[in-house]
């Protein structure tokens, strides 16, 4: 547990929105630690060539560094091209840190420039990787400025030189501090913004759950039905399998609403939508698509396996009736099935052949349900 804690910490998962701005980030960072090496190639040469310097400085430490870290740069540019963020972070924030312990170690005489180095791959982390990351480059930073500190005290290479150990002790101690701090502050800023972005992402999904959901029932909405019988008509057809789709209404509703008040035909309305929906397969889905109006679409379902539905679905609101009044008439609905067919082009298609099985079954009076092959039964013997 503590092992996956520390590795989430030091390798975060970004959400889709923080990692198209870490890339865009991460570009602008290669870029510019690129322009960085060109001017110093441009500055080595000048000292080197134009200008003939002649000094003991170890030319082909700064030819060979430039060289180094080109390579890695690019590798850095690749890793984020291919959105291997983390990994590139971590390398180019690696980078600037081995640079400057190198530096450092080779030159103690210029620990404010290799600190400055240090805080660069700091800052490298937080705005690349993010959480916890910058922590381990500020210790390391730290301990490697320590070090040398501690090395180079009383001796012509001490950058404290002339300072009273108290104020060069200070000195360290600030450094330290900056380090620390800055990786504190960004770890910091790193928790804000993926907090914000959970919170943003938790308000979108309450959003779209209230525009797919029927408040009084908390069924599916008729926008919410409509798209899922899109994307099952599409499946059903690509594949070849059987979907049916079943429109009910309750009976005398009105009547019921108009006697007992809305009150209690709201209640009616939730009650028997928990009622539809407890003989409902986990595939199924039960939605309220106004008033009264109720769908349910059955995948993997064939004309006579929704009659048993619909069977079942009428036995569930006579009992949810039962169990309110006796005073109330029978719960009872009207359903129309149809299902896919060969030449089905669209849902209207079958939206079209429930509705008038769902009128047809209405003419008769009530507590009755018809399917398509009853409409086609019912042409045959029109006049």
């Amino acid at each position: 547990m503590l092992f996956k804690r520390l590795r989430e910490n030091l390798s975060p998962r970004d959400q889709p929105e923080l990692l198209r701005y870490r890339i865009r980030l991460a570009r602008v960072l290669i870029i510019a630690f690129f322009a960085v090496l060109v001017l110093w190639l441009i500055a080595a040469v000048v000292t080197k060539v134009i200008f003939n310097f002649e000094s003991s400085y170890p030319f082909a430490f700064d030819f060979g560094s430039i060289a180094m870290l080109s390579f890695l740069g690019a590798g850095s540019l690749w890793l984020t091209a291919h959105r291997r963020l983390g990994t590139a972070g971590y390398l180019l924030a690696t980078t600037f840190f081995v640079f400057a312990t190198l530096g450092l170690v080779l030159f103690p005489e210029a620990l404010y420039v290799m600190s400055a180095t240090y805080l660069i791959s700091i800052l490298t982390a937080g705005a690349l990787v993010g959480s916890g990351s910058p922590f381990l480059f500020a210790f390391g930073g730290s301990i490697a400025i320590s070090v040398i500190w501690v090395q180079t005290w009383d001796t012509p290479l001490n950058p404290f030189s002339g300072f009273q150990p108290s104020i060069s002790l200070l000195v360290l101690g600030s450094q330290i501090l900056l380090f620390v701090g800055t990786a504190a502050i960004l770890y910091s800023l790193s928790n804000q913004v993926r907090n914000t972005i959970d919170h943003l992402h938790e308000q979108a999904d309450r959003l779209v759950n209230l525009a797919q959901t029927d408040p009084l029932t908390a069924l599916p909405n008729r926008r919410y039905f409509i798209e899922l019988l899109e994307r099952e008509f599409a499946r059903a057809r690509r594949y070849h399998r059987p979907l049916t789709l079943l429109y009910l209404d309750l009976d005398e509703f009105k009547e019921l609403n108009d006697r007992h008040g809305h009150l209690f035909g709201d209640e009616i309305l939730r009650g028997a939508s928990r009622s539809l929906k407890s003989v409902l397969r986990s595939t199924d889905l039960l939605a309220r698509i106004g008033g009264d109006e109720f769908a349910v679409l059955l995948p993997e379902t064939n004309l006579g396996g929704a009659q048993n539905v619909a069977t079942k679905l009428r036995r569930a609101l006579m009992a949810f009736g039962k169990q309110i009044s006796p005073m109330i008439p029978p719960l009872t609905f009207c359903g129309g099935i149809s299902h896919l067919r060969e030449g089905d082009t669209s849902i209207d298609d079958m939206l079209g052949r429930a509705d008038s099985a769902q009128y047809l079954a209405k003419e008769t009076g009530k507590d009755d349900t018809r399917t398509e092959m009853d409409l086609e039964a019912s042409t045959r013997v029109d006049p």
